[in-house]
């Protein structure tokens, strides 16, 4: 009995190391069965589950075969006959293979003769461990280690015969294509499809941590993209410009942006333009501000307070103006009149800056006749009067068909032989645009 514990201990401390591997070896105690077996031999039967097929080899007995092999209930018992009259046999580890599980067992025997021994060969869950191990991996998003788990999980022999493993394998392909798809829409700033693609990621894994954060943030950048998308197409359409509000139009319809009803219907409908046809202008179905391009406006100056000034200022065209200033005419011998012509323009194109600049040329005349202690001056004198200004629209309400103007004007006037006419000039004109 002692030499049975002591090979117990022996037994213990060498398959500590296979326990941990697929195949579990445990001696049977309980067992006192004795095997017919002659003077100088000892029996071991081996105990396993008849799913497992199994092969054996013996580092002291060359050519090993078992004695017999018998079916039990579900298990196979595989009963040996070893030799006990050499010494060397007490080195004796018998060796357990199964095909289907890449790591080996040993068994260390220390057989006496008579002596029967009996083990039981079990495997550890092999399915379950995998495929415990590759849902652990796909919940931390390990995909490619978690696909590499579940495919050991197949192939194990304790594998049910459902489709699990394949369809989970199938969702980590999935993710993987996705993912590739996601981060190059990602980096080239699509960030409507990045985020469809984000979400379905998120969809097939709830603990994709990354991907959710990765969604929401597409989703505001697809959200900000969309308002700006909006802001400025309406502010072209505002200003006549058709063709970047459309471009800009379409990339919101792209990226699924809720567009304004106004703007669907209007752009719906509109016909392209034939080249070199005038397409008439269509209605205007968001309440637009009239350009109130007529002005009129009354003008003063120190030296002639009489006049006016009439012109046209488009939001986008350059258009042209007129203006005409005198002096009192009941002072023939000082009378100075005034008339301009130039074009108009705007340089910011925002319905919050309303403000055009103004560039003419024109020409100054002076009737004078004066008497000093010295001499007499008399005759009409001339100069050249190139001017520059700005005009302020101020429309009535915000749906306006009329509003208030100011205009600025600053004119030199270069002398033509003579040194009668002043060379500054300012001017200033109030009145209404229509």
């Amino acid at each position: 009995m002692m030499r049975k514990y002591i090979l117990f201990l022996v037994f213990i401390a060498v398959s500590l190391p296979v326990i941990s591997q697929d195949l579990v070896v445990k001696q049977i105690f309980t067992r006192t069965d004795v095997c017919p077996t002659s003077e100088n031999e000892a029996c071991v039967t081996i105990i396993a589950s008849e799913l497992l097929e199994l092969t054996f080899e013996s580092n002291v007995d060359p050519g090993l075969n078992f004695a017999f092999r018998k079916h039990n209930a579900q298990n196979t018992e595989y009963t040996f006959l070893f030799p006990t009259d050499k010494l060397e046999y007490f080195d004796r580890i018998l060796t357990i293979h199964c095909p289907s599980i890449a790591k080996k067992t040993t068994i260390p025997l220390l057989l006496g003769p008579n002596e029967s021994e009996f083990y039981h060969i079990s495997v550890t869950e092999c399915y379950k461990i995998h495929y415990e191990n590759g849902l652990t991996l796909f919940s931390r998003c390990f995909y490619v280690d978690a696909k590499e788990a579940l495919k050991k999980a197949q192939d194990c022999f304790d594998a049910p015969s459902d489709n699990e493993v394949k369809n989970k394998i199938l969702i980590i392909d999935s993710i993987l294509n996705l993912k590739k798809s996601a981060k190059e829409s990602y980096e080239m700033l699509d960030y409507k499809k990045a985020e469809e693609y984000y979400q379905i990621i998120y969809a097939l894994n709830k603990d994709d941590n990354f991907a959710y954060q990765r969604y929401i943030e597409c989703r505001y950048a697809n959200n900000s993209y969309c308002e700006m998308y909006m802001t400025h197409s309406r502010d072209y359409y505002l200003e006549y410009e058709y063709e970047k509000s459309r471009i800009l139009y379409n990339k919101a319809n792209e990226n699924g942006c809720s567009i304004e009803p106004e703007l669907i219907k209007f752009y719906s409908g509109m016909q392209e333009k034939k080249r070199g046809k005038q397409e008439k202008q269509p209605e205007d179905p968001i309440g637009r501000v009239k350009e109130n391009a007529t002005v009129i406006t009354y003008q003063y100056s120190w030296r002639a307070p009489f006049g006016v000034s009439v012109g046209c200022y488009k939001d986008k065209k350059v258009s042209a103006y007129f203006t005409f200033l005198f002096s009192n005419p009941s002072k023939m011998n000082n009378f100075e009149f005034d008339g301009a012509i130039g074009m108009s323009a705007r340089p910011v194109k925002n319905k919050y800056v309303p403000i055009w600049l103004t560039l003419g040329a024109g020409y100054t005349g002076l009737n004078l006749k004066v008497k000093t202690e010295e001499k007499e001056i008399k005759g009409l004198f001339h100069a050249v009067s190139p001017e520059i200004g700005i005009l302020i629209k101020i429309p009535f309400g915000n749906e306006p068909k009329a509003g208030l103007a100011i205009r600025y004007n600053f004119q030199y006037r270069f002398a033509v032989f003579n040194e009668h006419i002043k060379p500054c000039n300012h001017a200033v004109g109030l009145g209404f645009c229509f």
